[in-house]
């Protein structure tokens, strides 16, 4: 929905591109585009696998061109260390995660290990200077807040990828990934009450990537780990990311429906 909303607003223009591109708060959000279609192009190989390369080549370039060009700007110290937030985790460590969960599922194992290794690059550059930044710099805006939880989606996305490389077998490093990955959810449960908002927008839609990769990898820990609460834990998991993404698109119909009506109306209602 966003994606239509951007480019009807002209986002496949070259100039509102390069803009985009070069926002310190926002560019990173580009990134979601190619890993959407990433996975769309996985899920979908079942019907046909050519296919399903050719649209990934496609996909994994454009992630690839936006992580670099994002990353360029970077280098050239036009991002303050004021404005740095997990956000910008997105589109190079995670973005390359995906390309390599992906490439595994499409069959192309030498894809997914050069992914998978520019993503653990990344993760570990850009995660020590983000955490550094978000431990001795002012506190975040609040309506930037929410981006606190991508802080889950480099283990979550990198643990799916090793797996997934491996048969969804779970050795040190993917059990390395799982706690990772369950600190950092306990770090953000911590963080919550910081993550409350004075009313809904839009950019509410951050955490369900959080949530959804989490939500996956441990899933896959379930299964290798063939406990015998596995599947009523895997329901509580499944309902749980559910009745998240089932609330953020209620909240996100009834914020519409309210911008569709005039002001001398809800006033009245008042």
């Amino acid at each position: 929905m966003h994606t239509t909303q951007y480019l009807r607003h002209g986002g496949a223009r070259w100039h509102n591109l390069h803009h985009d591109l070069r926002h310190p708060g926002q560019g990173f959000t580009l990134a979601y585009v190619p890993i959407i279609g990433m996975l769309i192009a996985g899920h979908f190989s079942r019907f046909g696998i050519a296919e399903a390369r050719w649209v990934y080549a496609v996909f994994v370039t454009v992630a690839a061109l936006i992580a670099a060009r994002l990353l360029a700007h970077w280098c050239t110290g036009a991002l303050s260390a004021t404005v740095l937030h997990p956000g910008h985790l997105l589109p190079v460590p995670s973005a390359p995660f995906v390309a390599s969960a992906t490439a595994s599922a499409l069959r192309l194992p030498g894809v997914a290990d050069a992914a998978f290794a520019v993503g653990l690059l990344y993760w570990l550059a850009f995660g020590t200077v983000i955490l550094g930044s978000l431990v001795t710099s002012d506190p975040l805006p609040r309506p930037a807040r929410p981006a606190l939880t991508v802080l889950t989606i480099p283990p979550a996305t990198g643990g799916i990828a090793w797996t997934a490389a491996h048969k969804g077998v779970f050795d040190a490093v993917g059990y390395g990934f799982a706690g990772i990955l369950l600190f950092t959810v306990l770090l953000v449960a911590f963080l919550l009450p910081e993550l409350r908002q004075a009313s809904f927008h839009p950019g509410l839609w951050i955490f369900i990537f959080p949530v959804t990769a989490s939500t996956n990898f441990v899933i896959r820990w379930i299964h290798a780990s063939a406990i015998p609460e596995g599947p009523a834990l895997t329901g509580i998991l499944l309902a749980g990311a559910t009745l998240a993404l089932s609330l953020l698109a209620g909240a996100t119909v009834h914020h519409r429906a309210r911008r569709g009506v005039p002001e001398s109306a809800l006033a009245h209602r008042r």
